[in-house]
């Protein structure tokens, strides 16, 4: 099944699958906390997810960071 599949949001930001289920796994946790602080107005569970939000983004990051130093496809980039 393709990541596609998988994806809630219609669209693939990444090739790599393992980018593309992190980052559909952060979208979803920020619009859990949106609800939540905004739509629902509950304080508590909004902290709770804007934590794992910012969790979920640093682990993200430090992702990105290695898939651009060890891919062969980002190898020969120029930096802007």
């Amino acid at each position: 099944m393709s990541s596609r599949a998988h994806n809630p949001f219609g669209f693939l930001m990444y090739r790599e699958p393992h980018l593309q289920r992190k980052s559909d796994q952060c979208a979803c946790l920020w619009k859990n906390w949106y609800n939540y602080k905004f739509g629902l107005k509950d304080e508590e569970k909004a902290k709770e997810y804007r934590k794992l939000w910012g969790e979920c983004c640093n682990e993200f990051g430090k992702m990105l960071d290695h898939e651009v130093k060890t891919n062969p496809r980002y190898r020969d980039m120029e930096m802007y």
